[in-house]
């Protein structure tokens, strides 16, 4: 009687570890989304441009940066499986970019001050914009 005993607790077990095997893998498939390597690869392009504009950087380093990074969404447009929400938030990302470029060269070809001034608050709200689409991207996956 006893080794039944024993064979009652050792198939319990294992019917509880399969059970939370199970668990487990049911539960992985339902989590958020995960981004896939071209999303990944927009995402830290579109970081990158973010940082150089926090340092002020170039226009050209600016250019250079966007050109690498329209590279990368255009790779993503053609991906069937692509989350459309990270896939909207970061071409209105990118759009915007576009926009603080074009205001930086006509801020610096400006000959007027109150130009310049009202080129730099454009550039300065259209970085806000940027700012909170790539964050809306980033929340896509969550």
């Amino acid at each position: 009687m006893k080794g039944s005993g024993v064979l009652k607790k050792i198939v319990s077990v294992s019917v509880f570890a399969f059970l939370m095997f199970v668990c487990v893998v049911c539960l992985s498939c339902f989590g958020p989304p995960r981004p896939i390597p071209e999303e990944e690869a927009v995402m830290n392009a579109l970081k990158k441009i973010q940082q150089a504009v926090d340092a002020r950087a170039s226009y050209k380093e600016l250019d250079e940066l966007l050109v690498g990074a329209g590279q990368k969404i255009e790779s993503l447009k053609s991906v069937e499986k692509k989350n459309m929400c990270f896939y909207s938030a970061v071409t209105k990302c990118y759009s915007s970019y576009e926009i603080v470029k074009k205001a930086w060269k006509l801020k610096e070809e400006a000959a007027d001050e109150k130009r310049k001034i009202d080129l730099g608050i454009a550039a300065s709200v259209t970085m806000g914009f940027a700012s909170v689409s790539l964050a809306k991207a980033g929340e896509c996956f969550k």
